[in-house]
C-alpha cells in the first residue's frame, strides 16, 4: 500500500472522528435545552419567577434568573399543583445570589425545599454629572441617570425613581464626589437653614385665625426638623422649620 493510500485512510479516519465529536456536542446541547424547557414548565419554577418579578427594583430594564440548586432535588414538588415561594431572607434590593423557600401550598413547615438562585438585574441609577465639592447643594443639572448591573451598586445607592430625583435636589453632600460617582443616600444631608440664636417668625394658623410671633432658636436645624425656640416671655416651645427664618408650631 502506497504513502498516498495511507494518507487518504488517515484523513478519512480524522474526518470521521471530527464528525462524531460534533454530533456528540450537538446532542448534548439539544439535551440541555430540553432539560431547561422541562424545568420552565414546572409549577415550582413558575412560582420562583413570579416571586422574582414582584420584587424587582422599580427601575429594572431587564433581568435574568439562574437556578443554582440542581433541579433533581425538587422532584418531590412536581406533583404539587400549588407552590408557595418566598425569600428565606427578604432582600433589601433584589440582585445577586439569594435563597428561596418553596413549599406545597401555604404550609411553610411541611418539608420546605430551599433553592439558591442568582438574579442578574440591569437598571437605572443616579450619578453626578461633574466633580462636586463637599457641602455642595445639589441642583437638577448636577444629577443624571446611568444604566448598569444593580448587583454591583453600593448598599445605599439611589435608583433613578422620580421620588429619589426629588429627594436629592436641595440636599448637601457630606463629602466631595468625582464625576460619574454613584449618588448614595448616606452621602446626603439636608442643609442647615436655622442656627442657634437665629430669630424665627412662628406662624400659627387655624380656622378663621392666624397668629404670628417671633422667637429665638435654641437649636440648629434643616427644613422639616423639629427644634426648640424661646418666646419673648422666656417660654420654650417646639416648632417645625418650614423655610429659612420661618416655622410653625410642632404637632
Amino acid at each position: 500500500m502506497g504513502v498516498a493510500t495511507l494518507n487518504r485512510h488517515s484523513l478519512l479516519h480524522t474526518c470521521t472522528l471530527v464528525v462524531l465529536v460534533f454530533l456528540s456536542v450537538g446532542s448534548s446541547r439539544v439535551h440541555a435545552d430540553d432539560t431547561t424547557s422541562t424545568v420552565a414548565q414546572t409549577n415550582w419554577y413558575r412560582a420562583i419567577m413570579q416571586l422574582v418579578a414582584r420584587h424587582l427594583p422599580p427601575t429594572t430594564t431587564s433581568h435574568h434568573v439562574e437556578l443554582l440548586t440542581p433541579a433533581e432535588t425538587l422532584q418531590p414538588l412536581l406533583s404539587c399543583p400549588n407552590i408557595h415561594a418566598r425569600f428565606s431572607r427578604e432582600p433589601q434590593r433584589l440582585a445577586g445570589r439569594t435563597m428561596v423557600t418553596l413549599s406545597c401550598g401555604d404550609s411553610l413547615r411541611d418539608n420546605p425545599r430551599f433553592v439558591q438562585i442568582d438574579v442578574s438585574v440591569i437598571g437605572n441609577y443616579l450619578v453626578v454629572t461633574r466633580d462636586l465639592a463637599a457641602k455642595h447643594t445639589l441642583a437638577r443639572n448636577d444629577i443624571t441617570i446611568e444604566q448598569g448591573d444593580l448587583g454591583r451598586l453600593p448598599r445605599y445607592a439611589l435608583l433613578a425613581t422620580p421620588q429619589a430625583m426629588q429627594q436629592v435636589i436641595g440636599q448637601q453632600l457630606r463629602r466631595a464626589l468625582s464625576q460619574h460617582s454613584i449618588l448614595q443616600e448616606n452621602l446626603l444631608t439636608k442643609p442647615q437653614v436655622v442656627n442657634f440664636g437665629d430669630e424665627l417668625v412662628i406662624e400659627a394658623r387655624g380656622k378663621g385665625f392666624q397668629i404670628t410671633r417671633t422667637a429665638e432658636a435654641m437649636d440648629t436645624g434643616a427644613i422639616g426638623d423639629i427644634i426648640r425656640v424661646r418666646l419673648n416671655n422666656k417660654q420654650l416651645i417646639r416648632v417645625k422649620i418650614v423655610a429659612p427664618g420661618r416655622a410653625e408650631p410642632a404637632q
